[in-house]
């Protein structure tokens, strides 16, 4: 498939997200490991679906073709489909659409009237190799006639009862159809939707842990928090560091391997950590020992880690866009978090064992201070706030979008590294 038509040049992603805010949001198998993306953008006023309304000119502009780029470069990155909302309006325009259809699912949007001329047109691309999900599926025989165009169905487990569709999942997926559980908000809500048959999950559990009050640490977390400590001590020297990792077998070689990945940029191979420090130095030593302590030492699914990665990596960006003297004790901010989830221990809680700095404790309870605004802003993103993330400034707002977009990248590197 042509990539770029004529008339039309190419830009990056990055310089597209001047006018666009993105957002993306995990869609999670029943293993727990991550299936794909949902990717959201919006304009000045209106969803990704609603910006690409319109006439086919507007279909066909330089932002949607540069945009369409993008998402296949951000694939090829993450190696993972994306879920994208487009309107009726652009797929029956003929407007020129450069993605590869194994880069995306297209959302069939629940409020789209199914006429026999859209079922033709979903037809024509089924035929070429796109993939559909119809979204907020309501369980009407409306639908009935471009089910053998769908792959997956939404279900808004939310807002839907369980009696109107947990009689219909078995019939369903004898058709050969997917079924995805949306808005699935706790884990006792992600429980319930595998026993009723679901098969991807998407919300805001990983997030969301289910906190018994009074939970006491465990021996276990115990061990890797004093770690976590040690690492922490401003005055620790080479040589504490050096043994700190040495006496943990599986830390010593998970960070040498991410020590020999591109992603620390090390020209030579490192055989030892005291060889690392020289290279790297003390500091950035201490945060990939601290990122792999946290990420070894929990039994909770690597997609929550990824969460807690791209959410720490994105403040540690604004910080840099910000010139800040605070870029490291963003990023612990950003990671520390989301600690009551990688624990399942109220936050309080962990916080009083851990050694943080009263600004970072207080970024990470009340959101106060220069820590609380980065951590808020990741947030705004994560969680899909528009609303909040239209109030910044236009030059935030595009610092806000790329750092994001960087983070997603690190942290899947990150992860492929450690696992």
């Amino acid at each position: 498939m042509e990539i770029q038509p004529k008339g039309l040049r190419m830009v990056s992603f990055s310089t597209v997200l001047d006018d666009l805010m993105m957002a993306q949001q995990p869609i999670i198998d029943r293993k727990k490991h991550t299936f794909g993306y949902e990717l959201l953008f919006r304009g000045k006023n209106a969803l990704f679906a609603d910006f690409l309304e319109g006439d086919g000119d507007a279909a066909t502009s330089q932002v949607l073709v540069n945009l369409c780029i993008g998402i296949t470069e951000l694939r090829s990155q993450l190696n993972k489909p994306f879920f994208i909302n487009i309107t009726a309006d652009l797929m029956m325009s003929d407007a020129f659409f450069p993605i590869n259809p194994n880069t995306v699912y297209i959302e069939i949007l629940e409020n789209q009237t199914i006429t026999p001329e859209f079922i033709e047109v979903v037809k024509k691309w089924h035929t070429i190799g796109y993939r559909f999900v119809l979204d907020d599926y309501q369980f009407t025989e409306d639908y009935d006639a471009i089910l053998p165009f769908v792959s997956i169905i939404k279900v808004d487990v939310l807002a839907t009862p369980p009696d109107q569709y947990r009689q219909q999942i078995a019939q369903l997926k004898a058709r050969g159809l997917t079924l995805l559980a949306e808005k699935v908000e706790s884990l006792s809500m992600l429980e319930q939707c595998m026993s009723f048959g679901f098969d991807l999950f998407q919300g805001y559990f990983l997030q969301r842990p289910t906190i018994i009050k009074g939970r006491k640490i465990d021996s276990a977390t115990h061990s890797a928090i004093e770690l976590v400590n040690a690492l922490q001590n401003d005055n620790i020297s080479i040589d504490e560091v050096t043994h700190l990792v040495s006496i943990h077998p599986k830390l010593s070689y998970q960070l040498l391997r991410i020590l020999n990945s591109p992603l620390c940029g090390i020209n030579k191979t490192v055989t030892s950590i005291k060889e690392a420090i020289v290279f790297l130095g003390l500091t950035q030593l201490k945060k990939w020992a601290l990122l792999i302590t946290l990420t070894s030492s929990t039994k909770q699914p690597r997609a929550l880690l990824k969460i807690l990665l791209t959410r720490a990596r994105c403040c540690q960006l604004i910080a840099e866009h910000n010139h800040s003297p605070l870029i490291d004790a963003a990023f612990m901010v950003g990671l520390m978090s989301g600690i009551d989830a990688v624990f399942h221990v109220e936050k309080q809680v962990v916080l009083t064992e851990i050694a943080l700095d009263k600004p970072s404790r207080d970024a990470i309870l009340t959101f106060s201070g220069e820590l609380g605004g980065y951590l808020k802003q990741a947030l705004y993103v994560e969680e899909q706030n528009w609303q909040s993330i239209q109030t910044l400034p236009a030059d935030q707002r595009t610092a806000l979008n790329n750092a994001f977009l960087d983070a997603i990248t690190w942290s899947e590197n990150v992860m492929l590294s450690v696992n």
